[in-house]
């Protein structure tokens, strides 16, 4: 029994029955309703969360505003953006909140640069978090972007089209964005560490003014 305890103490080791006691690293999302319902009351850190959305603008992007503008305010390195879908809006950015001194953006449309690109920002000591676009990736890049977080305790967010959703996934957390009300989204939580799945988790998120934010 000692060893299942100090498993579980170290956070290798998780029960679905006492998932809210899981020692996962994460820090707040800026919605109450959602890091209730989160091993560590928050977004993983040194992991990869995945976002699945149907199509654009569905909120995905304000469920990480929040936390993405905190960061940007607390933490002097930057945050990179890969192929976001709209040309960003700066004053936009700046009513959330976020530091665009802090701000890049970035390119990268070829899967193999995305991913060299990705784990240069994971190694190199300089960013802050790494957020990315994509379509396509397979489970060998997944690995490498999940180790490379892990080893250097960075946030990592794929925000990724919704029929990827039934593909097998190493991704630590796995949430599905649906359109609800204005200023309402349905979360599906597809995937956390040491608790089951769960659906239809109303999140109230706040409306956005007029080219208030990027897209979403």
């Amino acid at each position: 029994m000692s060893l299942l305890h100090d498993l579980t103490q170290s956070g290798r080791l998780w029960s679905a029955s006492d998932w809210r006691m899981a020692r996962v690293h994460a820090a707040p999302s800026g919605y109450a309703a959602l890091d209730a319902e989160l091993p560590g009351g928050g977004w993983p850190l040194g992991a990869v969360t995945e976002i699945l959305y149907a199509r654009p603008g569905q909120g995905e992007l304000r469920l990480l505003l929040p936390y993405l503008a905190t960061l940007s305010q607390e933490d002097r390195r930057w945050q990179v953006w890969f192929n976001p879908p709209y040309q960003p809006h700066a004053p936009g950015l700046a009513h959330w909140g976020l530091d665009l001194s802090r701000l890049l953006l970035c390119q990268a449309p070829r899967q193999d640069d995305l991913l060299w690109s990705l784990e240069r920002c994971l190694s190199t000591g300089g960013c802050q978090a790494v957020i990315a676009w994509v379509d396509r990736l397979d489970n060998a890049h997944m690995r490498r972007l999940q180790l490379a977080a892990e080893s250097n305790r960075l946030p990592v967010f794929l925000l990724r089209p919704e029929r990827w959703r039934d593909r097998a996934s190493i991704a630590a957390l796995r949430l599905q964005v649906c359109a609800d009300q204005a200023n309402r989204v349905r979360l599906h939580i597809l995937k956390r560490r040491a608790g089951w799945p769960l659906n239809n988790l109303p999140v109230t998120i706040p409306l956005q003014p007029d080219g208030a934010c990027l897209y979403g």
